[in-house]
């Protein structure tokens, strides 16, 4: 699975280095709600810019999802050892004190 994730990953990272590569040199203008916000540049650069914030964005989403999932795995741990203790103590007692019990 490592080298699965690995291989999307590169081949992802091909896909766009040719992209870039065919359209080096193209100037566009970005425009942000009007055209008082506007400013031209390469697309080389817009695209890095995306590239850049996509992964980020995922690695972000990922990380959250980890700690959720830690946190879950915590939680599960503690009722564990509760229930595993319980189960002990009622190991060590004589059935004869857990029939009367009950």
């Amino acid at each position: 699975m490592k080298y699965l994730k690995l291989l999307v990953l590169v081949f992802i990272v091909l896909l766009l280095l040719i992209f870039v590569i065919q359209n080096v040199g193209q100037k566009i203008t970005l425009k942000f709600f009007s055209s008082n916000y506007a400013f031209s540049t390469e697309m080389i650069v817009v695209l890095l810019i995306a590239m850049v914030l996509g992964f980020l964005i995922g690695y972000l989403i990922a990380g959250f999802q980890i700690l959720e999932q830690r946190r879950i795995v915590h939680v599960l741990n503690g009722e564990y050892k509760k229930l595993k203790k319980e189960i002990d103590l009622l190991r060590n007692k004589d059935l004869e004190e857990v029939e009367l019990k009950e």
